[in-house]
């Protein structure tokens, strides 16, 4: 059977992907799960694997690499070469671009959510028959869609990372280790970098010798996006977030390390960091692999609350609710002062669940699934966990409602959370 995945890598083209086993170049998680699985099921030999690109680039000479303009063209190409599947990351502008429009017969289509879904593109993607799964990459984020009628077609698959368990020569003890506080991302707005300088301070008044390593740029998910003055984020972010990490004369302090994009070499920094920062907002994270790179070396990782990181972090008590500075600037020297306060004892298990080696392995029985007429390999009904987080509990039982009423009810997406607290309160008022 042949199959197909889609990058987008007309800004990221620059890239050489030849050593990928040994971690991310410096591109977007995203893009190196659609790289690096295409890889690992191009080497399992269970299926003829093609990855469809926009432009040329370093890839590993194992891959049989086809070339398609966007991903309307990248459909017709599979149509042509009798492609049965082709998956792709999921984006919210392809609903408007056309991509969708007089799709040809035979290529069924496996959207791959790497982000969150509005009820918009929910709607949009359960009218079109082609497509026969969507896969989210959390077991939180497709949780979030259960009243939806396309959740039916849903399931989840865990980034895969090609983690090498059971090394433990690499591993320095976390009592040995300097006070090094590590933050791994893209330096935009929404991975909430900001939030993390404006604690730094409030760390470094409470122990002294902190060091910060910032791993990433601006420029990760684009080569080309232009750079502020530090050549670390765009001008109006490096703005708002640099006043906390520079002197009274704009310099940048000694114990702060901007260490731009890395690929393997960041492995050592990590080998010698204390607390590791993937993203302090959370806003967006439906994954986060860099708390999995930080929890191989043992890590502590401290960041917010959210989908993403209830699946990928091992030690929840690490994960604070709030947005606050003062909050993560507390979990933070918490892990500095405490290195080996947290239970790992069930870590190595917990991880080998992102092994991308166990994570092939789902995707090659996902496209025998789909390809028997059905459309997910997880029971998402046996055991639902964390019902406390965002009211799951309440989508869960308005979930079976709106099936009953044939999905009439509106998706919670569409309401806020203080709209979905007030439901919940007057059903509980009035004893519902």
């Amino acid at each position: 059977m042949k199959i197909a995945f889609f990058l987008k890598n007309e800004l990221i083209q620059g890239i050489d992907w030849q050593n990928i086993m040994l971690g991310n170049p410096g591109v977007g998680g995203s893009e190196y799960m659609i790289v690096l699985t295409s890889y690992m099921l191009t080497i399992s030999a269970k299926y003829d694997v093609v990855l469809i690109v926009q432009r040329k680039s370093n890839f590993p000479k194992e891959l049989h690499i086809a070339y398609a303009e966007n991903l309307h063209d990248a459909i017709g190409l599979c149509a042509q070469q009798h492609i049965k599947f082709l998956a792709f990351k999921e984006d919210p502008r392809w609903i408007n671009g056309g991509d969708f429009d007089n799709l040809p017969q035979g290529v069924g289509l496996i959207l791959w959510c790497h982000n969150f879904l509005s009820s918009r593109q929910l709607d949009f993607y359960d009218k079109i028959p082609s497509v026969k799964s969507v896969i989210c990459v959390g077991r939180e984020q497709v949780d979030l869609y259960r009243d939806h009628h396309l959740f039916s077609k849903m399931d989840y698959i865990y980034n895969g990372f090609p983690l090498s368990l059971g090394k433990k020569d690499e591993i320095i003890p976390a009592p040995q280790r300097e006070n090094i506080v590590t933050y791994i991302g893209s330096i935009v707005p929404f991975k909430g970098f900001h939030i993390l300088a404006k604690a730094w301070p409030m760390v470094l008044n409470r122990v002294p010798d902190a060091q910060l390593y910032v791993i990433g740029s601006g420029q990760v998910y684009d080569d080309n996006k232009k750079m502020g003055t530090y050549g670390i984020a765009d001008q109006n972010y490096e703005k708002l977030f640099m006043k906390y990490l520079t002197d009274r004369n704009g310099k940048v302090l000694p114990c702060v390390h901007f260490m731009g994009r890395l690929g393997e070499e960041k492995k050592e920094i990590i080998r010698q960091t204390k607390v590791g920062v993937p993203n302090p907002s959370g806003d967006t994270e439906t994954f986060g692999i860099g708390a999995i790179e930080f929890e191989e070396m043992l890590c502590r990782v401290v960041t917010r609350r959210c989908c993403g990181y209830l699946d990928t972090v091992y030690n929840k008590i690490n994960l604070y609710r709030s947005r606050s500075a003062k909050v993560l600037a507390d979990f933070i020297v918490r892990g500095l002062n405490n290195p080996e306060s947290d239970d790992d004892s069930g870590l190595q298990d917990f991880l080998s669940q992102f092994d991308i080696r166990n994570t092939v392995i789902e995707w090659e029985k996902l496209f025998a699934t789909i390809a028997e007429g059905l459309h997910r390999i997880h029971d998402l009904n046996h055991h639902i966990p964390n019902l406390d987080f965002r009211n799951k509990w309440f989508t869960v039982v308005y979930a079976r409602l709106n099936k009953v009423l044939n999905y009439k009810l509106p998706c919670l997406t569409k309401l806020s959370e203080n709209k979905i607290a007030a439901h919940i309160k007057y059903l509980r008022n009035n004893h519902f």
